[in-house]
């Protein structure tokens, strides 16, 4: 995976020391750490010391890969991860400040960890789920091809403090590259 991802208003980069009182402050929303299953509540700067050195030390070791979502480079506005989950399949995760919510750029960020993960991993799919109290993230999934892998889960949320039900979705190879490939024909015609 490459260490830094561009799309036309967004630039995925690794993980910085620099990024954790931004992420403290982004983070420090109930309602954004409540639909994630790793991060607690109040989120504190040491947290997003911890989850920078973690993530890091992870990327290294390929077991993960995180990235700082950015609209210029510096300004973070949420993450947008690669990770094994715990049946050995990798799956994308992501969270957003709710400053930024409804600009599309969950989406786009998505797109671009897709086609690079497709390009560095020869993967048949790639998994992803999302609680089912929070359908627009099911809308964003679905809007890059995911589909239900007609599968549940009881997923701990630390966050939360508690179980709650997941909807499991799943994105093939072959239906990610048809839609990269669409995209960049729509691109050239509006050029």
């Amino acid at each position: 995976m490459r260490e830094t991802l561009t799309t036309d208003r967004l630039v995925l980069r690794q993980p910085k020391l620099s990024d954790a009182p931004i992420m403290a402050k982004l983070l420090n929303e109930k309602e954004i750490v409540r639909m994630t299953a790793s991060l607690p509540y109040p989120f504190l700067s040491l947290s997003a010391e911890f989850w920078v050195l973690r993530q890091q030390a992870d990327w290294q070791r390929g077991i993960s890969h995180d990235y700082i979502i950015t609209d210029d480079g510096t300004n973070m506005i949420g993450v947008m991860g690669l990770f094994e989950n715990k049946v050995g399949d990798k799956e994308i995760g992501y969270w957003i400040g709710k400053p930024y919510w409804g600009k599309g750029y969950i989406t786009e960020a998505a797109k671009v960890l897709i086609a690079e993960t497709f390009k560095a991993f020869p993967l048949p799919y790639v998994d992803a789920g999302y609680y089912a109290d929070n359908p627009a993230s099911g809308r964003v999934l679905e809007k890059l091809g995911f589909v239900s892998k007609n599968e549940t889960s009881n997923l701990y949320s630390i966050g939360r403090g508690a179980r709650a039900k997941g909807i499991e979705l799943r994105l093939h190879r072959k239906t990610a590259m048809n839609m990269h490939e669409q995209g960049k024909e729509q691109k050239q015609v509006n050029s």
